[in-house]
């Protein structure tokens, strides 16, 4: 004879969803600085290990090799830890709720780029500038409002793709021990950026692995980005433009939403006083301060509907299991 179900056990039933509230809401109310995140140790590795073995003046390919080892040997060790850990916590529930709440990241970029649009509506450049370079992995010095409203719209879109989209794909996969790998490369593709000299070549095999993880949730929530007003043509600039950019879902988020929104998203831009040559994406409309403020609602909007999507595909899939 079966048990009855008390509505508490019901519940508990479904942990791995309430475990995703329950990090978006500790997320949003209390968002954890950046210094004071496990992440932050991470970097700080990364950089140790990269001032080891990196030598710009080894061979491409030795450059290559050391930076996949570098790569296996962090991501790797920290995955079986944690898997370990995974055996041995008494609540899986709040484990997976921790590591996915140290994973979240876009609630403070969000509040960044708040700022930064009070900044350009002061004309205050120079901490239009400072505040920017905490974001991006650029030159930031010679940017114009203009130049500076453009990165910041970039960096919101790239921003909620891989602080919060990309994550939360990655949690319905496999947990919060997927989103907090995902968010590990994530990482350590920005201590090793490649777009930077020294980095060309080791940080190679970090950008492919980004690429390939955050490829599908990318390109799904550029397609979210689409629907509504102006679909046929952020859909067309999808086909004609995302593939230029990047393969790794980063093009088709910044031609769906240049195009929506008519912004001219792209161009040239400056690292380590080089000029690296980017395409032009999106529409004919320079970015300014209130384009940030729209595209911050529209993201927003576009974010609470993804989230209930796969709160509902995840309570769907627990009801079949």
């Amino acid at each position: 004879m079966n048990e009855l179900l008390t509505p508490l056990d019901a519940l508990l039933g479904y942990s791995t969803l309430l475990a995703m509230w329950g990090a978006l809401l500790l997320h949003w109310f209390f968002p954890i600085p950046s210094e004071l995140n496990p992440l932050s140790l991470w970097r700080q590795v990364a950089y140790a290990i990269a001032e080891k073995v990196n030598h710009v003046e080894d061979a491409p390919s030795q450059q290559r090799l050391a930076g996949g080892l570098a790569l296996s040997v962090m991501w790797l060790t920290l995955a079986v830890l944690l898997i370990a850990l995974s055996q041995i916590v008494w609540v899986p529930w709040l484990f997976d709720l921790l590591l996915l709440w140290f994973s979240l990241s876009w609630k403070p970029l969000t509040q960044s780029m708040l700022a930064l649009e009070a900044f350009l509506l002061r004309e205050d450049k120079p901490a239009a500038r400072t505040l920017l370079a905490q974001s991006l992995n650029r030159d930031t010095y010679s940017l114009s409002p203009v130049g500076i409203a453009k990165a910041g719209c970039e960096t919101l879109l790239i921003g909620y793709a891989r602080g919060l989209i990309s994550i939360l794909f990655w949690y319905a996969i496999g947990g919060g021990i997927a989103a907090f790998l995902y968010t590990l490369i994530v990482q350590l593709s920005r201590c090793w950026p490649t777009r930077r000299e020294e980095f060309v070549e080791f940080g190679r095999p970090t950008s492919v692995l980004l690429s390939i993880v955050d490829a599908l949730p990318s390109q799904l929530f550029a397609l979210l980005i689409a629907t509504g007003h102006r679909f046929e043509p952020a859909l067309s600039a999808i086909r004609e433009q995302g593939r230029e950019w990047s393969f790794n879902g980063a093009g088709w988020i910044l031609a769906a939403s240049g195009a929506k929104f008519q912004l001219a998203l792209g161009g040239p831009a400056l690292y380590d006083d080089r000029k690296i040559s980017r395409p032009r994406i999106g529409g004919e409309i320079s970015p300014s301060p209130l384009h940030l403020a729209l595209l911050n609602q529209q993201l927003r909007q576009k974010a609470l509907l993804w989230i209930l999507l796969q709160s509902f595909l995840m309570w769907f899939a627990h009801g079949l299991l």
